[in-house]
């Protein structure tokens, strides 16, 4: 099912890489818990400009933890200036945990702001957890969490156009996780552009620690480096 799954999204991204403008991520992740030790992921996130006020984004992450996710999203600029845009972000996120026999549901709903050194996005987030196979009885049945509310905050030193950038952030979410609002990722992170189509981009993130958004005392880190290619670009 996972290789069915990952074939998919190929074919999908292949298919929008030739028909419109954007870009392509590939990172690994090393993940170091107090309580769950170490881990490592790979994952692949795609963006794609359809229109001039509308981009679509696609991820896949499979973990060495048999953790896997799907990300969807998709962005509608209403206000776009010389210094920024005001936009709206809705996005999903499916995660499975075959080793529990566990999957998890997202929705989320944001407004944001980006400008020249920062992106600025607060929103509410829907969450509930269920058993696989889906029950209507025996077994843990669904889990349907408050609504939580969902921030992020980013600063870079320089210009999206400058050669490399370091940033700064704070959030309750990344590219496969939400976490609950009192829940934080602190981050720095950096891209290098190589040419005009390829970055070497990376990041490190204290983040906290826990199972299934269940937090420990105790923060992890997690280390990320890949690529960015940018086809397409007008």
């Amino acid at each position: 099912m996972i290789r069915r799954i990952i074939l998919s999204l190929c074919f999908v991204a292949t298919c929008f890489s030739l028909m419109a403008q954007g870009n392509l991520k590939a990172y690994a992740e090393y993940d170091y818990y107090r309580t769950n030790k170490k881990g490592f992921a790979m994952s692949v996130v795609s963006d794609y400009q359809l229109a001039d006020n509308f981009n679509i984004g696609l991820g896949f992450q499979a973990s060495a933890t048999n953790r896997y996710a799907i990300d969807l999203r998709g962005q509608v600029n209403f206000l776009k200036v010389e210094k920024g845009r005001l936009y709206v972000e809705n996005r999903y996120l499916y995660r499975i945990f075959p080793n529990y026999s566990i999957q998890e549901f997202n929705a989320l709903l944001d407004i944001g702001w980006q400008c020249q050194h920062f992106n600025v996005q607060l929103g509410l987030c829907n969450r509930y957890t269920a058993d696989i196979p889906l029950r209507n009885e025996g077994g843990m049945g669904t889990i349907f969490e408050p609504m939580n509310v969902m921030f992020n905050v980013q600063y870079h030193v320089f210009r999206d156009d400058h050669r490399w950038n370091i940033g700064l952030g704070i959030s309750n979410q990344h590219d496969f996780m939400i976490e609950r609002f009192t829940l934080f990722f602190y981050t720095i992170d950096g891209y290098f552009n190589i040419n005009d189509n390829w970055q070497l981009l990376g990041d490190f993130t204290l983040h906290p620690c826990g199972v299934l958004n269940l937090s420990a005392q105790f923060d992890g880190f997690r280390v990320k480096f890949g690529f960015n290619w940018m086809f397409n670009r007008k």
